[in-house]
């Protein structure tokens, strides 16, 4: 049976693991179309990058031999012009090729650096053309300057004057839009392509992702033993098509066989000699739900020992009586009429709170399952019926804890941005906002740290994981922070806080956090539910043996059937003047639990509308040894 458990537990983990990944029905196919589409997303990105690359470089290319070209005619050009002695002719030359060829610069420069032309008026040095000069031009050539710009230099031979240089600088214009536009086509193709291929692996899938479904149900199958068998990891999503409608019917006639051969076999010892007898009687009566066999009148032909104690009837008083006489609800009456009538086949369930049940935690509520079993021996129905009243309670506590708790945590949330929208608005102008609102915001994020710390702490109990990290606890250090954390709450509320400390306080081995967490929850219900003028007072004192805290209060108190009720987890008291205190119903009991790991205990007294007082007491850590030895 272990070994089975741990098959289910690693198939279920599997199964959740690859439905996360993938849906059902696509775990066969759909591995390989991802690897062809990312190798023909791969091919088509690698060659779109590649003739990309190649474009822009011709582009370069042309773009260099163009304005070579240009600059060797201009040089040609210039030269003419200079030997005519026309300055103004060759500054208006340099300037028009510039603006017309988009050049970022041009320059004519004599060999003793002064510039007789330029595409920019104002650089020009020398005024007129000299009659002659001395030097060499520096030659043709091509270099790199800042900003990205190539650089030509050419050749000016002025006839009868001298020898000049013509430098030219250009912003590589390989245009990217043409680059663009060339590889438009290629890319609309490659996304047509790309789109066709999913089209058709879409059109693929849904011819077979049912099939691929089923398969991998069979697999699944194949991992449990017949009688473990889970039918919810075999069920299909209806919307694969028609062939998962059949193989859901087929499980779903399967299960049906299997339960109505179960429920047969359960009547049929029942019926056997006259209500049960033997062996399977017996083991039938030991059974916590109650089964009730009726026949076509609805009248009751066996049942089992639970089957009377949930009717609150004695099983002879129940024997071969009309079932719908023994019920009262109308909903359950028309189930189990219809059902043993014959007019319905179908199972159904109905939940029932007895009349006589009280409200609050007195109150029972069974749940009625009616399915219908064979005809040919009298037996038309089967009633199970399960007492389902803490599965109830619990679930409501818990939707009650999770709302208090997103309460308890809106709180504390809420005030943090109204104070931090203030500390941003006001909080350079005036340095007593900042601080205020600095101090409420540290306030509030511990108390925000407690309140997670509480649920995690409830969530490691609900889990057996709760446990204790033992160093030495100094009392002192904690009772002051503890001053300190309500000191403000307990003004807000003019409260009187009193803190009776002793001037020595002992040692005492224990988890100094969760003690704290235990000493703040009673601190903490003490100042929440005294009302405004009260007083608490927190009282400490050595007894030798043991250290114990009072927390006293002349709140609202605590009714006497309650004192004992309030340290269960997610209890809230029913007195109407707390219904607007907010409160999640765990901090008592987490610090009763908390005190007892330590090997003490929280007791109670309280009067109501007088106070209360609770009393934490903990062994010292020479108690702790002396009771270790």
């Amino acid at each position: 049976m272990h070994g089975g458990t741990v098959k289910n537990e690693q198939a279920n983990q599997s199964g959740w693991l690859s439905s996360w990944l993938l849906p059902r029905g696509e775990r066969v196919a759909a591995p390989s179309g991802i690897a062809i589409g990312g190798l023909l997303l791969g091919v088509l990105c690698a060659a779109g990058g590649w003739s990309t690359y190649s474009h822009w470089q011709g582009e370069l290319r042309r773009e260099r031999e163009r304005a070579q070209s240009v600059t060797r005619t201009l040089a040609e050009s210039a030269g003419v012009v200079l030997a005519a002695g026309d300055a103004g002719g060759v500054q208006k030359l340099i300037t028009d090729t510039a603006l017309l060829h988009g050049f970022a610069g041009a320059t004519l420069r004599l060999p003793d650096g002064g510039v007789i032309a330029d595409a920019e008026p104002a650089r020009v040095t020398v005024q007129g053309v000299p009659q002659s000069w001395a030097g060499a031009s520096d030659g043709a050539g091509v270099k790199g300057t800042e900003g990205g710009l190539v650089a030509l230099t050419a050749p000016v031979t002025v006839e009868g004057r001298g020898a000049a240089t013509l430098e030219v600088s250009y912003g590589p214009r390989a245009r990217i839009a043409s680059s663009v536009k060339a590889q438009a086509g290629f890319g609309v193709i490659a996304v047509l392509a790309f789109a066709g291929g999913w089209a058709h692996y879409r059109s693929l899938r849904r011819s077979t992702r049912a099939l691929c479904a089923v398969q991998e149900s069979l697999r699944y199958a194949a991992e449990f033993e017949a009688g473990e068998l889970p039918m919810s990891g075999l069920r299909l999503s209806e919307e694969l098509g028609e062939e998962a409608r059949a193989w859901n019917r087929l499980l779903d006639e399967r299960e049906a066989l299997r339960r109505r051969d179960q429920l047969e076999q359960a009547a049929e010892r029942f019926t056997g000699g006259g209500g049960g007898g033997g062996d399977h009687a017996a083991a039938f009566d030991a059974l916590w739900f109650g089964l009730v066999v009726l026949d076509e009148q609805a009248n009751v032909r066996a049942l089992n020992g639970a089957a009377g104690v949930l009717l609150k009837k004695q099983k002879g008083e129940l024997l071969n009586k009309d079932f719908l006489s023994v019920v009262t609800d109308k909903a359950l009456i028309e189930v189990v009429r219809g059902v043993a009538s014959g007019a319905s086949r179908q199972r159904a369930s109905v939940e029932v709170q007895p009349d006589d049940a009280a409200a609050g935690a007195d109150r029972t509520i069974l749940r009625y399952t009616v399915r219908p079993m064979r005809r040919e021996d009298g037996v038309a129905a089967l009633v199970v019926i399960e007492d389902i009243t803490q599965q109830k309670v619990a679930n409501e506590s818990r939707e009650a804890f999770v709302a208090q708790a997103t309460h308890e945590l809106r709180t504390p949330l809420t005030t943090m941005r109204l104070y931090i929208e203030q500390l941003v608005e006001e909080g350079d102008e005036d340095p007593a906002v900042k601080a205020r609102c600095i101090n409420v915001l540290n306030s509030e994020t511990r108390r925000l740290e407690r309140i997670v710390g509480d649920m995690l702490s409830v969530a490691e109990m609900e889990a057996g994981t709760f446990q204790l990290r033992v160093d030495d606890v100094r009392f002192d250090n904690l009772m002051r922070q503890l001053e300190e954390d309500f000191r403000a709450q307990a003004a807000d509320k003019d409260l009187t806080l009193t803190f009776e400390l002793p001037p020595k306080w002992p040692v005492m081995h224990g988890d100094r956090d969760k003690i704290a967490m235990a000493l703040h929850n009673l601190i903490g219900n003490a100042v929440k539910y005294t009302p405004q003028g009260g007083c608490v007072t927190v009282r400490a004192a050595e007894s030798g043996s043991s250290m114990t805290v009072d927390v006293i209060d002349n709140g609202i108190g605590i009714k006497e059937e309650e004192r004992e009720l309030v340290f269960e987890k997610f209890y809230r008291s029913k007195d109407a003047r707390i219904a607007a205190i907010g409160g999640t119903g765990i901090g008592l009991a987490l610090a009763r639990q908390v005190v007892r790991m330590h090997g003490g205990d929280i007791t109670l007294k309280s009067e109501l509308d007088k106070g209360s007082t609770f009393t934490l007491s903990v062994p010292t850590r020479a108690q702790q040894q002396r009771a270790a030895a």
